[in-house]
């Protein structure tokens, strides 16, 4: 089962492992925080890699090689990336991924956003954030370990940093 686990952890990460990769380079560099949201983030490379880490064309042939062979793991590991890319698709507004690259380069803006307050982003935003707290307190009440229960609290402690650290950067 923890391998189960760790591949649907892994899955529902990966499509956004790129652009965190992209933020702390740019960090390390010193790319202001403006620039990386504006700039960087728009460059041909940092959008390409976005298409990739964002495609259900290659997240749906990963799942129909793993259910073809049989691999559980492979296939959780699929199913929770292309999770995360239905709530993407749905929760991403003037920042929308490519995501049916290879075959297009169309991107649907969504009326909501996941963050956006012109999109609705704040009503989202709690409504997120009030989803995170209940798993994360159905899970606590789930798990009797130690290890597991400290890993809850870290990873609800950094869910809520995230948004701070961007009101900081941002001003509000």
């Amino acid at each position: 089962m923890a391998r189960i686990n760790a591949a649907a952890l892994a899955g529902g990460f990966l499509p956004d492992a790129f652009l965190f990769a992209v933020w702390g380079v740019s960090r390390l560099a010193g790319v202001p925080e403006s620039d990386l949201w504006t700039r960087v983030y728009w460059s041909d490379g940092v959008q390409f890699g976005q298409a990739i880490s964002n495609s259900f064309p290659l997240f749906a042939l990963v799942l129909a090689g793993a259910l073809t062979l049989g691999s559980r793991a492979a296939a959780v590991f699929a199913g929770a990336a292309l999770i995360h890319l239905v709530c993407d698709f749905l929760l991403h507004a003037k920042d929308a991924h490519q995501h049916f690259w290879p075959f297009s380069d169309w991107r649907f803006e969504s009326p909501i956003s996941y963050w956006d307050p012109a999109h609705f982003g704040a009503v989202v935003a709690a409504i997120e954030a009030a989803l995170a707290l209940a798993l994360i307190a159905a899970l606590f009440r789930r798990f009797q370990r130690r290890w597991i229960r400290t890993a809850l609290l870290v990873s609800g402690l950094i869910y809520f940093a995230a948004p701070a650290y961007f009101i900081v950067a941002f001003g509000g």
